[in-house]
This record gives C-alpha cells, sequence and structure tokens, in this order.
C-alpha cells in the first residue's frame, strides 16, 4: 500500500517541509511520484522514515545519517538499541523521581522518616552506559559508571556482557507475554502472573518500586509513543496486556 506525502506526514507528525528536506538530502526517497503528481511512499520508505527520526531522537547528525540507513546495515540497529536503552534508563529514572515525590511527601506530613540520600534520588541517574560497541567490535566495554553520590557498597557495575543478558531477559520475557496472549491466558492467570514476575525481578535489577511506582510503569508502556510503539511491535494488544498483568501483580506481591 502506497502513502501521500501528506498521509505520511499526519501519522509520523513529520512535516511536509521536512519530507522535501529529507528527499533533497537523499535520506528519504519517495517511492514514485503519482498521476495526482503527489508523491509516494511505501512501506520500505515508512521504515525509512522511522529509523530519521530515531536517529534524531538519538543525536545523530543528519551528515552522518546517510551510511547508517543503507538498506542492512548493522549501525542503525546499534543507534536503535542504543535508543531503546535509553528511553528504558529515562522511564525508571522518572519513576524514581515519583518515588522520591512520594517519600518527600509522606515526609512533609509526618508520616515517615528520610534519609537524606534518599532526597535526591532520581535526579541524577544511577549509571550512564557509552553507546553500544560498534558492528564487529568485541573488546569494547560496556560497564556502567556511577554517576550520583548514592552509597555504591555492593552494586557491582555492569558490563558489556550483563547489559545484553539483560536486554535478552526482557526480550524473552514480551515473546513469552505475546504467546501467553495468543493462547487466551488472562492476565491473571498463574502461567501469565509468574511471567510477570520475571518482568518485576528485571525491573529490580535498576530499583526497586512501589505498588503505585510499578502501576504508573504499567500505564507508561501504554500511553508514552515510544514504548507503545515497542510493544505493538511484538502485538498490537502486548502493552495493555502487560498493563493489565503488571496491575495485578502490584496488588498481590507488593506491598
Amino acid at each position: 500500500m502506497a502513502y501521500s506525502m501528506t498521509d505520511v506526514s499526519g501519522m509520523s507528525g513529520v512535516s511536509l517541509n521536512e519530507l522535501s528536506h529529507y528527499a533533497e538530502l537523499g535520506l528519504l526517497t519517495p517511492a514514485f511520484r503519482g498521476l495526482d503528481e503527489d508523491m509516494y511512499y511505501e512501506k520500505r520508505e515508512l521504515l525509512k522514515l522511522q529509523q530519521i527520526m530515531f536517529c534524531k531522537e538519538a543525536g545523530v547528525p543528519e551528515k552522518e545519517m546517510g551510511p547508517m540507513l543503507k538498506e542492512d546495515s548493522l549501525e542503525i540497529v546499534r543507534v536503535m538499541q542504543q535508543h531503546r536503552m535509553q528511553l528504558l534508563e529515562e522511564a525508571l529514572r522518572l519513576h524514581g523521581l515519583i518515588q522520591t515525590l512520594d517519600k518527600t511527601v509522606s515526609y512533609l506530613q509526618g508520616e515517615r522518616e528520610i534519609e537524606a540520600h534518599e532526597l535526591y534520588n532520581g535526579f541524577v541517574q544511577h549509571t550512564s552506559y557509552p553507546l553500544l560497541p560498534e558492528a564487529g567490535e568485541t573488546e569494547h566495554s560496556l560497564e556502567a559508571v556511577p554517576t550520583n553520590d548514592h552509597p555504591t557498597e555492593g552494586m557491582e557495575l555492569k558490563s558489556k556482557e550483563d547489559f545484553l543478558n539483560s536486554q535478552a531477559q526482557i526480550d524473552q520475557i514480551h515473546l513469552d507475554l505475546k504467546q501467553a496472549m495468543e493462547l487466551d491466558l488472562a492476565p491473571g492467570s498463574p502461567e501469565v502472573q509468574q511471567i510477570i514476575g520475571r518482568h518485576l525481578e528485571w525491573i529490580k535489577g535498576y530499583y526497586t518500586p512501589t505498588p503505585e511506582i510499578y502501576r504508573d510503569l504499567a500505564d507508561l508502556y501504554v500511553e508514552h509513543h515510544d514504548f507503545r510503539s515497542m510493544y505493538d511491535g511484538y502485538h498490537p494488544r502486548l502493552a495493555e496486556y502487560l498493563r493489565e498483568g503488571m496491575i495485578i501483580k502490584a496488588a498481590h506481591d507488593l506491598f
């Protein structure tokens, strides 16, 4: 199916001027010109536009995008994986901020004490990662570097293997949830809740969520465009399915 330039602009949010600009740069050439003289895009061009948008989100200069956008390029995959990691870290950082706000409000209302270091959790990320290794590289380290003054005793720095293993774990969780959904298993069923339990343990590798934070994270997966796009890549209903399972898990296993 082909989409006009106006259609593509409407569904992507990229202006007509930007689309024309990408064509002039040779980054995104429309598939063909129609009898109505409008330019049309097919799925291959739509995917390339998404990749351009990911590159922009990741801060890649336009002049460096060309080689990345070549068909079968491993470089664009690396950039997209890196951007995915950054989105996950930012989501967890924001939820850490919410957790800090909740604790501070409780303290100001006289409901609990708060430790000095807890006042700043979430304002600065615990770790920051350099870019993933270039295609073919094997020795590049992906060690995390502590970036705040929260106590780090017992916190193990993550290696490249740790990170890749973590990504493989969450990918398998998503695939298992997709299979469970296709088998019509309810989000509250023991089988699905066991998978959600693995998701919760994966989240705990970054921070320990309260029930409220875990429910908020579930909503974020559905409502945030980037997360929604990621889950739609597995199944169009996976984000909602995961949210239902997480809400049930928060109610029964988080206190």
